[in-house]
């Protein structure tokens, strides 16, 4: 069995709880290393997984190992340096959302990519939308089953990041350190930790965006990063489409709605995972799985990788995601509409 050799970058939270678990559980994927700046970190998940290395240097893993692919899984501002080492050194590689902070260091890694035509470079979340129920959701639209798109919104939203937080220092005994609240740290609030989201959800559904109009709020925790924005988008196609997030909602919400002028269809609304209404039909709730296939995300990033096959998510779509969220910070600093370039 041919397998991909992976070093993970990064063994906060998402490495644990998500990435790691995912990737054991798969045949063709070998953790060979994982490296963290703290070294507690690093060599605690390396036990807790059975990886043979652990580093605090990205950099001596990717030439002490030489893996064939690399999993970025450190706070936002590092993506761009990481995935940029990564790709120079000829690795495959996945990098965790946001894809950057800003749409200069997304074109970077765009252009690098294209030097590098045989790599697979997946950017999430892209990938987390394909499943059954928004393959059904995509056919509709093409069918034109609900007529012509003419709005649509997209809202992801919870409590914050706090919790999150404390159980990522609970698991390696650290002091609690939200970084996602300081700008010098994080580089955004939670425009880029939930937008990214939203955004991509509207993008994998409706196509590219032309215009971008948003209004970034703090109202509800003391910091100085964005805690509430609504982003008015201008779709190439036409349609008007909004992505909200908020770290200060309960219960949190993950939902999608698009209108058309013969139907609506709403994803993850008011209890259900997919409502249509068709004119002249009503309203039909389909019944669809959850997902493709267990551990999808780290699946299709292995199949794509033995399988010479594009990914979704590529370097292209995330850099059209950030330059969406770049133009929504730039939109509420200046009040101006910003054009997609």
């Amino acid at each position: 069995m041919q397998k991909v050799r992976l070093g993970i970058v990064g063994a906060g939270g998402i490495s644990n709880h998500f990435h790691l678990p995912e990737l054991t559980q798969i045949a063709e994927a070998e953790v060979v290393a994982i490296s963290d700046l703290k070294r507690e970190r690093a060599e605690k998940t390396a036990k807790r997984f059975g990886i043979r290395h652990w580093y605090t240097d990205y950099r001596e893993m990717l030439e002490k190992e030489d893996p064939d692919a690399v999993i970025v899984a450190t706070p936002h501002p590092t993506h761009a340096s990481i995935a940029l080492d990564a790709i120079k050194a000829h690795k495959h590689v996945l990098i965790q959302k946001p894809m950057t902070t800003n749409a200069q260091d997304s074109q970077l890694i765009l252009e690098e990519s294209r030097k590098n035509p045989d790599l697979k470079i997946m950017v999430l979340p892209f990938v987390y939308y394909d499943t059954p129920l928004y393959d059904y959701v995509k056919r509709a639209l093409l069918a034109g089953e609900i007529g012509r798109v003419c709005m649509a919104d997209a809202r992801t939203s919870h409590g914050g990041p706090e919790k999150y937080q404390t159980e990522v220092a609970q698991m390696f005994d650290e002091v609690v350190d939200v970084w996602f609240f300081s700008p010098e740290r994080a580089h955004g609030g939670v425009l880029l930790d939930l937008g990214v989201y939203s955004v991509t959800r509207l993008v994998y559904l409706l196509g590219r965006a032309k215009r971008v109009s948003a209004f970034t709020a703090t109202l509800g925790k003391p910091i100085e990063v964005d805690d509430n924005n609504a982003v008015l988008i201008e779709m190439e196609n036409g349609a008007l489409a909004v992505a909200e997030s908020s770290w200060t909602q309960t219960p949190g919400q993950n939902t999608t709605s698009i209108y058309g002028d013969k139907g609506t269809i709403h994803i993850n609304y008011l209890g259900r995972s997919l409502a249509i209404y068709r004119e002249g039909q009503g309203w039909s709730y389909p019944d669809l799985p959850g997902e493709k296939e267990p551990q999808h995300t780290h699946r299709h990033f292995i199949h794509c990788i033995l399988n010479n096959e594009k990914p979704i998510g590529t370097p292209e779509e995330g850099h059209h995601v950030m330059q969406i969220l770049d133009a929504a910070y730039q939109s509420a600093k200046t009040g101006k509409t910003i054009t997609i370039q």
